[in-house]
């Protein structure tokens, strides 16, 4: 081996920690003194926390960190011998054959092109649509305003953080060269000025004229669907998506936004079999190490992506050659062979937490997840100082969702005062919740009250929103994760019910400790109120 295979192998004998938050951009980056990354987790078991924020994302579980580090062994060994992209690469193919099997995908002829995180497989579908479809391609983005704060970017092929995955530094908001040219964006929003949801056949009407406008001036569209967003929102209708899908012909590939992952696995194979191109992340629902990220791609769709033998120059940074199927060999010729072990690792915890949900029986699975969608709405809507905020799923159709009937994600504001919360506000309450607040608040605390302060409670990330009052406020959210699945279950049925009021309890905590820091608001702003956030980037609206 050279020196340079040598120098490459003493990588694997970094910390654990260190390798888990590897292979990705600037959002992996650890806080020198919380060693929390700006989503509140850290690449190690944080045991201590009570955590309901799987629509953001997770610190590792012990169970996965365990995997993780036997994982790493075992590679260790298989890269002494024969080297480590030959012995990483042959890993992830193996891990592409599991990830569709936990998914009943196995027998649909789908692949799986790997990617740090659901923004990076963003970029991915449109290098593949615009290979196969060509350009000028117009990006339509439904539900706009409820995706990852860095899709607009993405999906016009620009550069959407200041490094990519292999560390080279770029300029956010930057055009990719060969990604982004002759590609724009448009996007159709799923709320109105006031914040309510507007008619699903309004929303789909939109969807509907720009699509047809599109494909009348000569443009190619790549229309990513969502299901579900942020806040759990799915747009178009699936009839409106059958439409579109009938009509276009081969002017339109459309692309699901599944990296919440809250989706039936017969929905899935649905969007598969009718040729839809699906955005998927072991991060989200399924609590994996974050950031790790997947695109499947459907069996008639592979067969033309495994024609493409060019990749722009500019997109190499953004992947490495094990991310890309077996089958698919130019693209694989034209990307480096660069052993990303972070993302490997996080998708190895992300394979264990799926291994460990669909273990669990069906019934418990759906009585678990239903039940936290009849008890977590009622105990936000209990305080008078929250105010749940509404989002309804849509009108049901004819594909079976089987548990995630269930909605799993609960935003809600909070009151200060007369009025409801700021996003800059609620931004305090989110990172004082995270953390052990009582050496800011006044030594008088009652003594139950100080041990509240010191919980720490990890949510999903405040989402600005139109308050309906005329103004904006900052939502917080409470989501159900697979582990309040799989964490929950044990053989006998009353003790795993048991458990899963134990998560209740957890839930009633995390909001009695956000009144408290609403009390002591004025206190804790003073540490906890973030910097000032850059101005967002702008794209037209349909």
């Amino acid at each position: 081996m050279t020196d340079g295979g040598d120098n490459r192998l003493r990588s694997l004998f970094a910390p654990l920690e260190q390798l888990l938050a590897s292979g990705g951009d600037t959002r992996l980056y650890l806080d020198p003194v919380t060693r929390l990354n700006g989503y509140g987790c850290r690449p190690f078991p944080r045991r201590e926390a009570f955590t309901f924020a799987s629509s953001t994302a997770t610190s590792i579980s012990e169970r996965a960190y365990a995997v993780c580090a036997a994982a790493r062994q075992s590679l260790l060994r298989d890269a002494t011998a024969i080297g480590l992209d030959r012995a990483l690469d042959a890993r992830v193919e193996g891990m592409r054959g599991e990830l569709k099997e936990l998914l009943d995908l196995g027998d649909t002829g789908c692949e799986i092109v790997f990617s740090p995180s659901g923004t990076d497989s963003q970029l991915h579908a449109l290098f593949l649509a615009r290979s196969v479809l060509g350009t000028p391609m117009v990006s339509v983005i439904a539900a706009a305003e409820e995706t990852g704060s860095g899709a607009a970017f993405a999906t016009h092929g620009y550069h959407f953080n200041a490094a990519t995955s292999c560390g080279s530094a770029v300029i956010k908001g930057e055009p990719i060269a060969g990604v982004a040219d002759d590609v724009s964006v448009i996007e159709v929003k799923l709320r109105d000025d006031k914040g309510a949801m507007r008619p699903c056949e309004q929303s789909n009407g939109d969807i509907l004229h720009t699509v047809g406008r599109t494909i009348a001036a000569g443009k190619r569209v790549l229309l990513f669907a969502m299901d579900s967003s942020k806040l759990g929102q799915r747009s178009p209708s699936l009839d409106c998506l059958r439409q579109i899908a009938q009509a276009s012909g081969g002017d339109v590939q459309i692309v699901i936004d599944a990296c919440q992952a809250r989706v039936g696995r017969k929905r899935l194979r649905w969007y598969l079999e009718q040729g839809f191109m699906v955005l998927l992340t072991g991060s989200k629902f399924f609590t994996g190490a974050p950031f790790c990220g997947a695109l499947l791609v459907p069996a008639g769709l592979a067969v033309r992506c495994a024609a493409i033998d060019a990749v722009p120059a500019d997109l190499v940074s953004y992947t490495s050659r094990s991310d890309w199927p077996m089958a698919w060999r130019g693209i694989r010729a034209a990307v480096p062979e660069r052993a990303n072990l972070g993302q490997w690792l996080r998708w190895v915890s992300a394979l264990e937490e799926m291994r460990d949900y669909f273990a669990v029986p069906a019934s418990f699975r759906e009585m678990a997840l239903r039940q936290f969608a009849e008890v977590v709405p009622r105990l936000i809507e209990s305080e008078g100082i929250f105010e749940l905020v509404p989002c309804p799923r849509g009108p049901h159709d004819d594909i079976d969702e089987e548990e995630m009937v269930a909605p799993t994600i609960f935003p809600f504001f909070v009151r200060y005062g007369a009025r409801l919360m700021s996003q800059a506000e609620a931004t305090v309450i989110y990172r004082a919740l995270n953390d052990d607040v009582a050496r800011v608040l006044p030594a008088a605390l009652p003594p139950m009250q100080r041990f509240l302060a010191m919980r720490r409670c990890h949510i999903g990330q405040p989402v600005d929103l139109p308050n309906g009052r005329g103004g904006r406020a900052g939502a917080l959210r409470i989501s159900a994760g697979a582990r309040v699945v799989s964490e929950t279950w044990v053989r006998d049925i009353v003790q795993s019910r048991e458990n899963l009021y134990g998560e209740f309890d957890q839930v009633r905590a995390i909001l009695e400790k956000i009144r408290l820091l609403v009390r002591h608001f004025d206190v804790i702003e003073r540490t906890y109120r973030p910097p000032s956030s850059e101005k967002p980037y702008q794209v037209s609206a349909a």
